[in-house]
């Protein structure tokens, strides 16, 4: 069996990574956001690139693997698109369980929420003093969808950690 101290050092180190995980997710978020519109596109551009050779190989006659001109582009687009969804899904979870691993109080909870549905925006400002960039609409709906996905799915992993601990305890106890 643990000490308390063994545990308090764990949900410490557990905190700070959490946190410096946070800062990093945000700091990559706004990096991506000052670069300029040519450093961008060849940033996805080689995504794009990656993502047609990989289903060249696992799929040669796909759409994907195939993609030219104008279908290209729109797979260009939906990568881009969950590029986005995927970065701020993060960012959700993993204020949530920040959050969580400071307190298990609900009086605050909506600071993740609150932190997802302004970051897009603040992202998007930001885009707009970027050299070839410019701010959408669209990109802020997809990047809070992305956020509240990613809240959604750190809140059912707390509550599936806590039920499971509960499960030990009672075992343990009774």
């Amino acid at each position: 069996m643990e000490t308390k101290k063994k545990v308090q050092w764990k949900i410490w180190l557990l905190r700070i990574l959490l946190s410096l995980l946070c800062v990093g997710v945000f700091a990559w978020i706004f990096s991506n956001s000052l670069q300029t519109g040519e450093a961008s596109s060849e940033k996805s551009e080689a995504v794009v690139d990656a993502v047609q050779n990989a289903a060249g190989v696992i799929a040669p006659d796909s759409f994907v693997a195939t993609a030219k001109g104008e279908d290209r582009a729109f797979l260009h687009a939906v990568i881009r698109g969950l590029a986005h969804f995927a970065e701020f899904a993060l960012l959700g979870a993993l204020l949530t369980w920040c959050y969580f691993s400071y307190t298990r109080s609900k009086a605050f909870a909506f600071l993740p929420v609150a932190l997802v549905w302004f970051t897009p925006i603040i992202d998007e400002f930001l885009q707009a003093f970027s050299s070839g960039r410019a701010s959408e609409l669209t990109d802020i709906f997809v990047d809070t969808a992305g956020g509240m996905c990613g809240i959604l799915f750190a809140a059912l992993t707390l509550v599936v950690g806590f039920w499971i601990h509960k499960r030990k305890r009672k075992k343990r106890i009774g």
